[in-house]
């Protein structure tokens, strides 16, 4: 027996689904390596604990964690894109435990994407649970072919897949949890002990693949502003049509229109042609409306554009998804919480919206805006796979859904809204990209 002490170094989707039944994602799946085995069934070699207390013990080629306290078993490496499988066992009794995925770890905390393992009669096994920031990001609530994945009386294998910000859960190859989000792409991965006592976890057969890496490429940035733009075009890559005004100012695109100019919409799009992807928007703004548009279509007349709109304002809808040229707002802000969360978790995540929305200035080097009524820098992350678009709001998820009748591909395009004072700047628009090897 060796004992670690602390410190040791698929399915049909319909709009209201819930998340994880969506298997829209027809991007190619990257190369992976071989599978390779993180725990050697006879020491704690590549693992640590980062805690002050709790225990592990090697037994039988499994691994026995025990304590008074939460805590968290994690590998000494970082991963970013991989497939981790690993089997776990509860005790009988009062009992919870996880495993951490991209799990960041400081002294005394590990926090991050948790795969719960939940016996309670609420079986939640397989959720999704933020650990030490934003708590449940999906919960099984009210469905059951996930919720009977788990069966606390014999070995439970787990299957965690994180590609990008796409997370997939599986608990006895049962799916469990599809989930966008851009909090972190990389991070380690983690055994959890609840902090029950005299209760023991059992972990397993721990193995994973390396899948590579993702990483974020601007498509506009303050570097790529001051590059030469070709006849046409606003600045690279991007032209603009309609009303409205476009400039580069310091090294931010600078988007402007008046009422008394009495102009229709204006857009500034990407030449480039987009199908599944992610963006991320880092934009403020003073007064007016606005928004991202993805897999759209331009088009001669106002107003310029077919397609989604992710809303950019300062009103309820912002984060929302608006279909120009088609059925108008299909999606508002945390449409999701009514079907996907329980009554007692709703005040949560509005409380979280609430807070997304008033997110304080944050000082930018060489940014002093001299008017103090200019908002401060929000950032919108976009996920577009198949026909679902997920949109989070400074960390928090705004909406996930899915347009029936999303084109396969298109351009991507910042509005400025027609007949309306309208001051918004961009300082930077990337798209999550796999790392070339």
């Amino acid at each position: 027996m060796t004992t670690l002490l602390p410190g040791n170094a698929l399915s049909t989707v319909h709009a209201d689904d819930p998340p994880q039944v969506a298997s829209q994602n027809k991007s190619t799946p990257p190369v992976a390596s071989a599978r390779k085995p993180l725990f050697d069934g006879k020491s704690i070699t590549g693992w640590s604990n980062p805690y002050e207390w709790g225990k592990t013990d090697v037994v039988d080629g499994e691994l026995h964690l025990t304590g008074e306290r939460k805590y968290f078993l994690v590998t000494d490496q970082v991963f970013h894109d991989f497939e981790f499988e690993g089997e776990i066992k509860l005790p009988e009794g009062k009992s919870n435990s996880g495993f951490m995925a991209r799990g960041q770890v400081e002294p005394n905390r590990v926090y991050g994407y948790q795969a719960e393992a939940d016996p309670t009669e609420r079986r939640w096994s397989g959720g999704l649970y933020d650990e030490g920031r934003r708590q449940w990001l999906n919960p099984l609530w009210k469905q059951p072919d996930a919720q009977a994945a788990f069966d606390r009386n014999r070995w439970n294998r787990y299957r965690i897949r994180c590609v990008g910000n796409h997370l997939q859960f599986y608990v006895n190859e049962v799916p469990t949890t599809d989930y966008f989000d851009p909090a972190d792409l990389s991070g380690r991965i983690g055994l959890q002990h609840h902090g029950e006592k005299g209760q023991m976890v059992r972990f397993r057969n721990l193995t994973v693949r390396d899948m590579g890496q993702h990483q974020w490429v601007p498509l506009f940035d303050a570097q790529t502003a001051s590059k030469s733009a070709a006849e046409g075009e606003i600045i690279p890559g991007w032209k603009a049509i309609g009303g409205g005004n476009w400039t580069v100012a310091d090294g931010v695109l600078q988007g402007r229109a008046s009422v008394e100019a009495n102009e229709p919409n204006g857009l500034l799009y990407c030449t480039r042609q987009f199908a599944n992807a992610t963006f991320r928007i880092v934009y403020r703004f003073t007064e007016g409306d606005s928004g991202f548009f993805v897999r759209s279509k331009i088009t001669d007349a106002n107003p310029f554009v077919a397609g989604v709109q992710c809303e950019i304002d300062d009103s309820d809808a912002v984060g929302g998804l608006y279909q120009t040229g088609g059925k108008g707002w299909v999606a508002k802000p945390l449409h999701y919480l009514d079907t996907r969360f329980p009554p007692d978790r709703r005040d949560v995540v509005r409380a979280q919206w609430n807070q997304a929305r008033q997110v304080p200035a944050t000082p930018v080097e060489g940014d002093t805006p001299a008017d103090p009524a200019v908002k401060p820098w929000q950032t919108m992350v976009v996920s577009v796979h198949g026909k679902r678009i997920v949109t989070h709001l400074n960390g928090c998820l705004a909406a996930d859904f899915v347009v029936d009748d999303l084109a396969e591909s298109g351009t991507i395009a910042l509005q400025l809204h027609g007949n309306q004072n309208l001051e918004i700047d961009f300082r930077s628009i990337e798209v999550l990209e796999p790392v070339s090897k």
